[in-house]
């Protein structure tokens, strides 16, 4: 048995995931290294796994403070926890009047040093440009598309690499999700 916290029992938006990883690494966990389980309810994404409910409790306490969100409950999981980062990472995306600005969250940033020593960030964030949205649908096809173009350059991550920890885009301003890929060895295990 294992436990975690997630919001409500039944998952937490992509935006609030980062609350979460952040709140994770001031504790001085290792988000590329950590016991992990399945968010319940939802399978999106991998959550910390603690041995027992007390100290899952005393996370779920200091993430309702800091969020000031009620909903974050204790869940008990089937199976112990297994090993392997925090995931999926988070991209987030900033509509400019002159085109695209892709970033990579923080906490995203310190998954894959961890869990990918080898990879060599190139930038905190890409811009594109481009002179209207018609441009940028007949050049690009779609920001999904374009992020599986730019997300390596940013991470340092081959495509393989970037499918096992899988990526959620997030428009910066609304926090709304503009596509998702779920971590690979997730939907496997």
């Amino acid at each position: 048995m294992a436990f975690t916290v997630s919001r409500n029992g039944t998952g937490a938006k992509d935006s609030e995931f980062g609350n979460y990883a952040r709140l994770l690494r001031i504790r001085g966990v290792d988000l590329g290294k950590l016991p992990r389980v399945p968010e319940p309810g939802t399978g999106r994404r991998w959550l910390y796994g603690w041995d027992s409910r007390e100290q899952a409790q005393a996370f779920a306490d200091d993430l309702k403070k800091q969020t000031h969100d009620p909903e974050w409950t204790v869940v008990e999981v089937p199976g112990p926890a297994a090993e392997g980062p925090l995931g999926p990472i988070v991209i987030q995306i900033a509509p400019r009047s002159t085109g695209l600005v892709f970033g990579l969250h923080p906490a995203s940033r310190m998954i894959i040093e961890s869990a990918y020593p080898h990879a060599k960030c190139a930038a905190a964030t890409l811009a594109i440009n481009f002179d209207t949205h018609l441009d940028f649908v007949k050049t690009h096809g779609g920001i999904a598309k374009l992020a599986r173009e730019m997300i390596p350059t940013l991470t340092g991550l081959q495509l393989s690499e970037l499918d096992r920890l899988g990526y959620v885009l997030l428009e910066e301003r609304t926090d709304r999700t503009l596509d998702f890929v779920p971590p690979g060895d997730l939907v496997q295990a």
